[in-house]
């Protein structure tokens, strides 16, 4: 890597907050999700410092709860592909970073976590403890609290070049498998002044350019393909760019290959005839090869049991996940390596293969498309009988925002509605979460705005996600910010994922005879559409299906205009 000084803005006696905002800037991290605190003192006099003398800085949005800022963050990366930035106070801001940090790390998105770190000094420094809780506020090891679920963390100590620690932590960040990463600053720190802060780097990228798999591989993987009569792609998160996004879909259509999602992104358009839906016994029992592109979990293996003969292809960064502690899935081949460049790669190595094959490929296509059609027929079938049912079926409101919204909305769903019924023709047009950790939805539409401000932006969630997500702050940064998006709160007063668990373990039980289980109700209800007018934003409840495409086309126009608006719909669960 060439380097050379930072010497912008950064001449004898620059404080080292000041550099840390410079070098933030200098390696493209346009924006910070900020919940500040009394370690931040160096960071607010240097924003305004450098904003008074006209310097480059990011952008600060304050955002009053953690959840929210580590929600937006990974919003913003998803959708421009960027780094992000998140810094909090302390020990105690950090915690409240947890469950969106555990989902940044399972969903492989490069946030930077930067923390104060108590006063290290009780005396002497510019910077040392002058309040009580900065005794209380120490730990013995902060970053211990976070270490399981990053892949760097680091606490920048005196007279190191923050220039050097701020390039590091991004790097380790964008490089592939990305992730989460953690970088403590304590405030003594921040207010040294030095002349030289190290160096930043100059015409690259920030990361290391990721592996391409092996040839061999990929020649090997394109032989077992080419020999299948029945071959399926499970697909978890291969399509990191627009060109892979479409270069997958043109793979499976070209080789008449089945395809399902498996794992919570969007990798091919809905309209693809060989796109059957979401991972399925029904489909995996069929197919006598399996290639799985950058999937975690492709089945449960607890219900979906393929043929016993089947053949296995696993294509990922790490194909074996080794930051998972149990996965035991059978592998015939492991392919380490770029899944986006594996994709063209096996378009190329399949071209001379499938030659002569043209009339088996077809027979296959016919074999798929009736598979589809049948899946279409079925869908089609629920949604015209759940047009009429109150309370609301989630599969009607994804039918009725098929009908509204514009071709590139994004959808950031929690909880909310049937993936397979969305029509999604675009690449970075739904995000969700692998992890599990609830209250990522509304953070993450707000973020994905801000990533594309011109995209109408949706969360859909569901009405313990909407708690979870902390919605007053959410929405005070929707008004302070100017983001205005649709949020679609799907109200059935139960924790329903707990309520399906219980059934599902116990369907003859003593739960299954109760009309009311413990720990799964969630009545009497909040009337959720009030916490955003409150925020100065409009909110309704709706009840009637009838009503529901027409307030959803109004909502939006009001989101056009500036508004943002949180539709609470009183829903029957998810079948």
């Amino acid at each position: 890597m060439t380097t050379e000084p930072n010497t912008a803005h950064q001449g004898k006696g620059t404080s080292v907050a000041e550099a840390y905002l410079s070098a933030l800037h200098a390696c493209g991290v346009k924006y910070v999700f900020a919940n500040g605190g009394t370690d931040f003192a160096p960071i607010i006099e240097s924003l305004v410092a450098m904003s008074g003398q006209g310097q480059q800085i990011p952008n600060f949005m304050t955002v009053p709860h953690e959840n929210v800022a580590i929600a937006m963050a990974q919003g913003y990366s998803k959708i421009s592909g960027e780094p992000s930035c998140v810094m909090v106070h302390v020990n105690v801001g950090t915690a409240n970073t947890i469950c969106g940090l555990m989902n940044a790390a399972r969903d492989n998105v490069p946030v930077l976590l930067a923390a104060g770190r108590t006063p290290v000094s009780e005396s002497g420094l510019h910077g040392s403890r002058d309040v009580p809780i900065h005794w209380a506020q120490e730990n013995f090891d902060q970053a211990g609290i976070v270490r399981e679920h990053v892949k760097w963390d680091y606490e920048l100590r005196s007279g190191q070049p923050v220039n050097t620690m701020v390039l590091r932590a991004l790097d380790i960040a964008m490089s592939q498998p990305k992730g989460p990463v953690y970088l403590t600053l304590p405030r003594e720190v921040l207010a040294e002044h030095h002349a030289d802060h190290g160096s930043l780097p100059r015409g690259r990228a920030l990361g290391a350019i990721p592996a391409a798999p092996s040839f061999a591989a990929i020649e090997q993987a394109a032989d077992m393909i080419a020999k299948a009569e029945a071959p399926l792609i499970i697909a978890g998160h291969p399509s990191s760019t627009r060109e892979a996004f479409h270069a997958l879909g043109e793979l499976v259509h070209e080789n008449a290959l089945m395809f399902v999602q498996g794992g919570a992104y969007h990798n091919i358009a809905s309209s693809n005839p060989m796109h059957l839906g979401l991972v399925s016994h029904a489909i995996v029992e069929k197919a006598d090869l399996i290639v799985v592109l950058d999937s975690a979990v492709p089945w449960m293996p607890a219900h979906i049991k393929p043929k016993r003969d089947a053949k296995f292809v696993h294509i990922a960064h790490d194909p074996l996940f080794s930051r998972y502690p149990f996965r035991g899935f059978e592998m015939d081949l492991a392919v380490a390596g770029d899944p986006a460049a594996a994709i063209g790669m096996l378009r190329d190595a399949l071209r001379d293969r499938v030659k002569g094959q043209a009339a088996g490929i077809e027979q296959r296509r016919r074999k798929i498309a009736d598979l589809r059609a049948a899946q279409d027929e079925k869908v089609n079938a629920a949604i015209a009988a759940a047009s009429t049912m109150a309370p609301i079926s989630p599969l009607w409101v994804a039918a009725c925002l098929n009908k509204v919204k514009e071709k590139d909305a994004i959808i950031s769903d929690e909880l909310g509605v049937p993936f397979p019924a969305l029509d999604l023709e675009q690449p970075d047009c739904w995000i969700s979460s692998s992890s599990g950790a609830l209250g990522m939805g509304i953070g993450q539409m707000l973020g994905a705005k801000v990533a594309a401000p011109h995209r109408q932006v949706i969360g859909i969630v569901g009405d313990g996600s909407y708690m979870f997500g902390v919605p007053t702050a959410a929405h005070f940064v929707q008004r302070a910010e100017k983001i205005p998006t649709l949020t679609l709160v799907m109200n059935n007063s139960q924790w329903f994922a707990v309520r399906r668990a219980t059934l599902s373990m116990y369907p003859d039980g003593h739960a299954s005879k109760a009309n009311q289980l413990p720990v799964v109700e969630l009545a009497p209800s909040v009337d959720y559409e009030k916490i955003v007018e409150a925020c100065g934003g409009h909110g309704e409840k709706v009840e009637d299906p009838a009503k529901l495409e027409s307030t959803l086309r109004r909502s939006l126009e009001k989101v056009a205009s500036g508004t943002a608006v949180t539709l609470a719909i009183t829903t029957r669960p998810r079948g």
